[in-house]
């Protein structure tokens, strides 16, 4: 018996290294900077706006969620390069949703 519930909280464990989380949302943003903005806008779609920073990077602003519900905001950091040099999110949801 202890046997088995040993095999189902461990099988539990398991299903449960699937579902997104903050760190691995924030590993998968740490792995655009040094990509160029194009490979961005190729895997996320067009920015939903974009502004010039004071220190003259352009921030590119993707923003994903439902209008009443919690939504994600992710801005990326772009230098003269084109490089993604920088990132921030605000939101709950931004794990299960990019």
């Amino acid at each position: 018996m202890k046997a088995l519930r040993s095999l189902v909280a461990l099988l539990v464990l398991a299903g449960c290294s699937g579902i997104p989380n903050e760190e691995a949302f924030r590993y998968k943003l740490n792995n655009w900077i040094g990509h160029d903005v194009k490979d961005v806008t190729a895997a996320w779609g067009a920015p939903w706006k974009t502004y010039r920073a004071p220190t003259g990077d352009t921030i590119y602003t993707y923003k994903r969620g439902e209008p009443l519900a919690d939504t994600c905001m992710v801005d990326l950091t772009v230098g003269p390069s084109q490089k993604v040099t920088g990132w921030r999110y605000s939101g709950t949801t931004c794990a299960t949703t990019y």
